[in-house]
């Protein structure tokens, strides 16, 4: 929270510089222009963005907010192919409304306040033909709640109400000048609604960078080990906290005396080491300063290393408290990239955030809190199965992806485009509730590491395919992609597959960036076998691999070419039909009328793992051995598409002992009669 009534404001001044240390460090400008991302055409873009000019005006270039709520949403722009301009709002001139052949199509203004420059500028965008778009993270725009009952950084911090209240009135008078507005909470846009603007929700998210240095941190502390303490920990950014953290202090502290190995983990300002939560405002901590951890606040781009360092995630906030209620469930996401579970307090947008039992824990009283936290720190495999289905839950819904698609609805919107034929069967979006994938248990064989992120992991379900899993696995290592994960998931195999697996993988587990080697405890069937898979995998691009098929050298390079410059879901290769029959199918575009008839794209395709998350994973049932169309027929009902690249080539080995001749074929009326309930659109039929 950032309450700052007037640029030269100490306070502001040293936020500004702070945050201008963390946009460097980020590698982010606030620079005229970003890079254009050019469109590949229908089949490589779809992104309805070419020929449109989108200006973003920041209020606070240089503090973290402009990089969730400016930075990465110009970014999701200029992925859909528009030229994307941003400007700090004190550096606005007259030149600015005129200074490009193409007009704006949508000016996005974020926390700035208003001026006659601002004012004028807006007026003659508008004249030519721009849409205006106000956006606002924190409930700043309303002066009658700029009060200490409210705001509680007024008396932490000493900040003068009336200040608060004329910059309030200064924000308001910028959102008098839009058309429509954004905000990352439904509260907020409920808000918003009521000042008379049209508002939508487009919830804060991470970018590329964090999601890297997130798992990245989670890989460096599995190899540190574990040093036998569980760290709860509060990251607050600033020290407007204190009745926030008051709902949850009694348990918290309750816990630190009931369980020596507990920390509390605490950040204070890295120079003057000045505390930003006031332990003396809550005499539940007297003598237990042993068991606080203080760590220096850092810049955005190192937070993922601190939060790793977590087992337990607090997110108190005053329930009821409207400024508190419009609070983003930024603190839940984060810590769900390293696999860490957050109890919250059950404002609005935690309980749309959080599943209770299943993506994290809630707590509404002192009992609750307790109860809560002690669950977390006594059970080590909730805290792990929270953390995993969070962390799945995230990462299309707060990630780039979902980040690009509510960004283009935005682009739909305000230039009336159609809707696009890869639409005319969804019905999920970015914002549907998440259906998470379900994960079998498994037992770890063996993991080899290098700690860091690859680009691309390639995942092999493996059943009694020993005589044939070790062709794929040097087909694998043969890749001209050097940055590769491998996981192979042997799915309680009974001959020699899991021997062969391992001893494959101790002689080239060299070649990886990565090399896991699992087990499921019980048989468990290709679809939850290929999730267990896809779960390993920390890299974003996953390309399922069935362990008697194979891949020609240049084929993940050339999937992945195709997909990193698109704004596609998967993409897919030509399949090279080998064994007991020889023929070539060469990749054919994406067609869910085509898909309707009946499959045509294998599994075999790297596809997002926060489309293969938000789709829910592969599903156990009746679709023996049509796991993949199934997914496929998902992938459109949420929009998703893959990409064709036909110059990509994988192996596709044909033979009397393979799933589909074995399994499939004989129950087949079983299998359409099971897909066709799931997807009532389709029209397959046994053949």
């Amino acid at each position: 929270m950032r309450l700052i009534p007037r640029r030269d404001h100490p306070l502001r001044r040293a936020l500004r510089a702070w945050g201008r240390r963390c946009i460097a460090r980020l590698g982010l400008k606030h620079l005229p222009r970003l890079p254009r991302y050019e469109s590949a055409g229908s089949h490589g873009s779809r992104g309805m963005g070419d020929g449109h000019r989108i200006v973003f005006v920041s209020g606070e270039v240089d503090t973290p907010g402009h990089a969730y709520r400016v930075t990465r949403f110009a970014r999701a722009a200029a992925e859909l192919g528009c030229t994307v301009d941003i400007i700090d709002v004190d550096d606005l001139t007259a030149a600015h409304a005129g200074d490009a052949d193409v007009a704006p199509t949508v000016v996005v203004i974020w926390r700035a306040r208003s001026s006659r420059r601002l004012a004028e500028t807006v007026a003659a965008w508008r004249r030519r033909g721009a849409r205006i778009v106000f956006d606002v993270d924190d409930l700043m725009f309303d002066p009658s709640l700029a009060t200490a009952d409210v705001i509680d950084g007024i008396r932490s911090m000493g900040l003068k109400p009336a200040d608060i209240a004329r910059h309030y009135t200064a924000i308001r008078r910028t959102l008098d000048l839009a058309d429509e507005c954004l905000a990352p909470t439904d509260p907020l846009a409920a808000a918003l609604r009521a000042c008379g603007k049209p508002a939508e929700v487009a919830v804060n998210g991470f970018d590329h960078d964090t999601y890297r240095a997130s798992r990245e941190a989670v890989l460096r502390r599995a190899a540190a080990g574990d040093d036998g303490l569980v760290r709860i920990g509060y990251a607050s950014g600033s020290r407007t906290h204190q009745r926030d953290f008051a709902v949850a202090a009694q348990a918290v502290a309750a816990v630190l005396r009931a369980r020596p190995d507990c920390r509390l983990v605490l950040f204070r300002e890295p120079r003057r080491g000045t505390p930003l939560l006031d332990l003396h405002e809550f005499p539940a901590f007297a003598g237990l300063d042993d068991r606080i951890e203080w760590r220096p606040l850092v810049p955005l781009e190192r937070l993922p290393a601190e939060l790793a360092r977590f087992d337990v995630n607090l997110a108190p906030l005053e329930v009821g408290n409207p400024f508190c209620e419009a609070k983003s469930e930024l603190k839940y996401f984060e810590a769900a990239l390293v696999d860490v579970p957050t109890l919250a307090s059950p404002t609005e947008p935690f309980r749309t955030a959080i599943v209770p039992g299943e993506t994290g824990l809630l707590a509404g009283t002192p009992d609750e809190w307790e109860a809560g936290l002690t669950r977390l720190v006594d059970e080590p495999s909730l805290r792990r199965r929270l953390a995993r289905n969070a962390r799945h839950h995230v990462l299309y819904r707060h990630g780039p992806d979902g980040r690009r698609e509510r960004f283009r609805r935005l682009l739909d919107r305000v230039t009336a485009a159609a809707p696009r034929g890869t639409d005319a069967l969804r019905i999920h979006d970015a914002d549907s509730p998440a259906t998470l994938p379900v994960i079998p248990d498994t037992q770890l064989i063996d993991r080899w590491s290098e700690g860091r992120l690859a680009r691309v992991a390639i995942v092999i379900p493996l059943h009694n395919y020993a005589e044939l899993v070790t062709e794929t696995l040097e087909s694998v290592a043969a890749q001209t992609l050097g940055d590769l994960e491998l996981v192979v998931v042997d799915d309680s195999s009974t001959d020699d597959s899991l021997d062969v697996a391992r001893g494959w993988l101790n002689a080239h587990a060299g070649r990886f960036v990565s090399a896991t080697l699992l087990r499921t405890v019980a048989n468990r069937g290709l679809a939850l076998t290929r999730n267990a898979g896809f779960a390993a995998a920390e890299a974003p691009f996953v390309f399922p691999l069935d362990a008697d098929n194979t891949l020609e050298p240049d084929c993940l390079r050339l999937l992945l070419e195709g997909l990193e410059h698109s704004t596609a879901s998967a993409a897919h290769p030509t399949l090279q039909h080998f064994g007991e029959a020889t023929k070539r199918k060469h990749a054919a575009a994406w067609d869910p009328a085509r898909l309707r008839r009946g499959n045509y794209i294998d599994a075999m395709a790297l596809i997002r793992k926060a489309a293969w998350a938000h789709a829910g994973g592969y599903v156990k049932g009746d679709f023996i051995g049509w796991e993949d169309y199934e997914l496929w027929c998902r992938f459109v009902e949420h929009g998703f598409w893959s990409l064709a690249v036909p110059e990509a080539v994988a192996g596709y080995r044909v033979h009397r002992s393979s799933m589909l001749r074995g399994t499939t074929e004989p129950a087949m009326q079983r299998v359409v009669d099971a897909i066709r309930a799931a997807h009532p659109w389709l029209t397959v039929r046994a053949a």
